[in-house]
């Protein structure tokens, strides 16, 4: 069964549906993490802040690693499997920290950290690989929009309970107990559905052609392609960018948690979360619109983000330049009285522009190459760095460093992730990857089409797959020029398969 909608087609093994399904076990993970911590620590008993900030450092140190060398996992045990795996050890987290706020043991959420440190990573490497490697060039804007854009919902769902709870407290307390409950069937739950994740090679995309080839690789070869990536220039000039993108839901939970009540943090958090998916939706309108090259999108969308994004942390820096964390705030604010206005508009500034942040630097890896194995390690770098960010933070938060200081480390790196971004937006960003061979990847049959080539040029795609060593045997052949010729059209099959004589 096909329901076209708009144009485009909702099928089961279509790219797009599977991008839905993957923004589905990021919601039910990531999302619901979002809420719980934008509650601040310890899901808002203010006595438990250091506990879970150690579980949190925990986490994101656990997490640089596996994210680093996931794109091996990935490879192996396939979408499916690996962020099922993943979305049901932040089932084991959110447990912990009930486990916390009704035992007050601290050995069961110190084990957590660990555990949601390793599925993190499984959980982003195949998101951002599907968002990256399963859509066409035209359509990168709008795969990241729906990665973040649902994680954004779950966030949402996550964040709509407190505030139902919490509507008539005024008062800094603990999460209920149901809100706990509700948040750890949601990840079972969502984590199931991302079973129905299928390879890249068993997905068809609307004009018949496979979204991409996955050809059988070792152990050995999966980590040696891993380990040489970080040899590329142009990723090494991207970490400067991955580093900060999400310091600021460290910080943002802190001064949410020092200065405001919980029903302030459950609205601020809320709303929040609410804004950023219209906003995601805006940005994809500039980084797909089909009248621009790509490098000017590019070029347009991220100074969309870079200059309000800039502009937040610098007046977060003025606001906070006198506060003392050593000083406890004894009238936190609430949603009702007057100075909660310039709190929530910086805080919506603040958070929706750093959550942009994400879909800039899905939308530059993207653009950077069109190989699936490539992308599969460089999104697994980009969560592995940003982790590393994130612990870092976590570790400053945790021995009370100045919320000056915290603020304008991370807008550094901010400021020095944009300069980068410029530069290869205007020197290494083209308009498209199609024009030359990347391994793996598939070109859609209308892009071909469109190029109308010839049959002499057809040939020579084919010819290539000739090129294999002997020791090949004739059938290993046909596969890969089929492969390799990416699917090019029903003329290059037909070739194929006379070549070869069957």
């Amino acid at each position: 069964m096909v329901l076209t909608i708009w144009g485009r087609q909702y099928r089961y093994h279509s790219p797009w549906v599977q991008n839905i399904i993957s923004g589905v076990g990021v919601g039910a993970s990531a999302g619901i993490y979002v809420a719980l911590n934008l509650l601040g620590a310890g899901g808002g008993r203010l006595d438990s802040a250091h506990v879970v900030q150690v579980v949190n450092a925990t986490l994101c140190s656990v997490w640089f690693f596996s994210s680093s060398f996931g794109g091996s996992i990935l490879n192996k045990l396939g979408p499916g499997l690996t962020m099922c795996l993943g979305v049901q050890t932040y089932a084991v987290y959110v447990g912990s920290l009930w486990y916390y706020d009704e035992i007050g043991k601290t050995g069961y959420p110190y084990a957590a950290g660990p555990i949601i440190g390793i599925g993190a990573g499984m959980v982003f490497i195949t998101a951002g690989y599907i968002s990256t490697a399963y859509p066409e060039e035209s359509e990168k804007g709008a795969y990241a929009t729906v990665l973040m854009n649902m994680q954004g919902l779950g966030s949402v769902i996550g964040g709509i309970i407190p505030v139902i709870i919490n509507r008539n407290k005024d008062t800094a307390a603990g999460v209920p107990r149901p809100v706990y409950i509700a948040f750890i069937v949601i990840m079972i739950v969502g984590g199931l559905i991302t079973l129905l994740l299928r390879r890249p090679q068993k997905l068809r995309r609307d004009d018949g052609s496979t979204v991409a080839v996955h050809p059988p690789r070792g152990a050995w070869e999966e980590l040696k392609s891993n380990l040489l990536v970080f040899s590329d220039p142009i990723l090494i000039m991207m970490l400067p960018a991955f580093f900060p993108a999400e310091c600021f839901l460290v910080y943002s939970g802190s001064v949410n948690a020092y200065l405001n009540g919980l029903r302030a943090r459950s609205l601020l958090s809320f709303i929040a979360v609410c804004l950023q998916i219209p906003a995601g939706w805006a940005l994809q309108w500039v980084l797909d619109r089909p009248t621009w090259g790509r490098r000017k999108r590019g070029l347009i969308g991220l100074t969309i983000v870079a200059v309000p994004l800039v502009a937040a942390w610098v007046w977060e820096m003025i606001r906070v330049r006198n506060y003392d964390r050593n000083v406890t705030v004894t009238d936190p604010t609430d949603w009702d009285e007057p100075r909660f206005g310039w709190i929530f508009v910086l805080f919506m500034l603040n958070w929706v522009f750093s959550q942009l942040w994400h879909n800039i630097v899905y939308y530059w890896i993207g653009a950077i190459t069109n190989s699936p194995q490539k992308l599969t390690h460089y999104v697994g770098i980009f969560r592995g760095v940003l982790g590393a960010g994130e612990a870092v933070c976590f570790g400053l938060d945790s021995i009370k460093i100045p919320f000056l200081a915290e603020s304008g480390g991370i807008l550094l790196f901010y400021v020095i992730g944009i300069a980068s971004f410029y530069y290869l937006g205007i020197y290494h960003i083209k308009d498209t990857n199609y024009d030359h061979s990347e391994a793996g990847v598939v070109i859609p049959n209308h892009i071909l089409e469109g190029k109308g080539l010839t049959e002499g040029q057809k040939i020579v795609h084919v010819q290539r797959a000739d090129s294999i060593s002997e020791e090949r045997s004739s059938r290993e052949k046909e596969d890969y020029g089929w492969r390799r010729c990416c699917l090019m059209s029903l003329d290059v099959r037909k070739y194929i398969q006379e070549h070869n004589g069957n």
